[in-house]
């Protein structure tokens, strides 16, 4: 059983600190998401992330992030915590997932990691295949070992993950021609979402999902552009076709029957837009909502008993 939550909060921008999506984990900070997973009775530690100005350019500065968050993912794991990541960046999955591999639950173990993504995009693009130029639409096709492997050998813990088998995408519907052919060339499983903006069933379809195969221990990552854009605009490229609230909670209480969570990332959510209370307030109760249903399975302990 675990003892604690640990809220690591990396506020930053390709390294840039409080800057677009950076501003994020503060803005969740301040809608008092620690105390509500306090009132659950569950012990919270906060740690931020140092800046990496010194780090050269957005690269050179993401990787020491990931290294960085590789590390203090490991140190709550080894210290019965469960870690939750407010991140600027989608990429910081990259150190979540390494900082799980290096920690002694998993080299005891011996078992694979799952991953669990929620976004509007695919994520999987490499440096050969992007052409906005952005370097945070390639977490995924890091985890799969396809791109950035040489300095990737510097993220203490990184692991190729084997996305056919250990990786499902839900809300995806923002992608292009190539974007999309990569994804079904990929074959992972996707709970796709509608473009068009249709209203669709998104948890009883990762159930079928997760019935079929064993993820077993399961990181979560929350890109807030999974939700639709009428809740409101979680950052620039937020588009219809999402998760609404009751979607989302749905699907994590599949999550928590059908796997093992051992993490959550909130990513990618840039505070200045339209609605960004309320985007931020759904995410707030779906992770009291998670963090609720673990303490009812025994994952997490709770403290005299408290639940609210």
């Amino acid at each position: 059983m675990l003892k604690s939550i640990t809220i690591i909060s990396s506020p930053y921008h390709v390294g840039f600190y409080n800057h677009g999506v950076g501003a994020g984990p503060d803005f969740i900070r301040s809608l008092g998401v620690v105390q509500t997973l306090k009132n659950l009775g569950v012990p919270v530690k906060e740690i931020e992330i140092e800046p990496v100005d010194e780090f050269e350019g957005e690269i050179g500065g993401s990787f020491e992030l990931f290294r960085r968050t590789s590390t203090l993912v490991s140190e709550a794991h080894n210290s019965n915590s469960f870690p939750i990541i407010l991140s600027g960046n989608c990429s910081a999955a990259v150190g979540v997932a390494a900082g799980y591999n290096r920690s002694l639950i998993a080299r005891e173990t011996g078992e694979k990691l799952g991953c669990i993504w929620f976004d509007a995009h695919d994520d999987y693009n490499t440096p050969d295949t992007v052409v906005s130029g952005y370097f945070d639409s390639q977490p995924i096709a890091m985890l799969a070992g396809e791109c950035w492997k040489g300095i990737l050998g510097s993220v203490q813990g990184h692991e190729v993950m084997d996305i056919r088998e250990k990786l499902v995408h839900v809300g995806l519907r923002d992608v292009n021609q190539v974007e999309r052919q990569r994804v079904l060339n990929a074959g992972f499983d996707v709970v796709w979402g509608d473009e068009n903006g249709g209203k669709m069933e998104f948890a009883g379809r990762l159930r079928g999902f997760l019935e079929k195969k064993d993820l077993g221990p399961t990181m979560l990552h929350f890109d807030v552009d999974a939700l639709d854009i009428s809740l409101g605009k979680a950052n620039q490229f937020s588009v219809p076709g999402g998760l609404f609230e009751e979607d989302l909670l749905g699907c994590y209480d599949a999550i928590v029957q059908r796997t093992r969570p051992v993490s959550l990332t909130v990513a990618s959510f840039d505070p200045s837009g339209d609605g960004a209370e309320n985007i931020g307030l759904i995410t707030i109760r779906s992770i009291k909502s998670l963090v609720g249903s673990l303490i009812k399975g025994g994952v997490i302990g709770c403290k005299d008993n408290v639940m609210a």
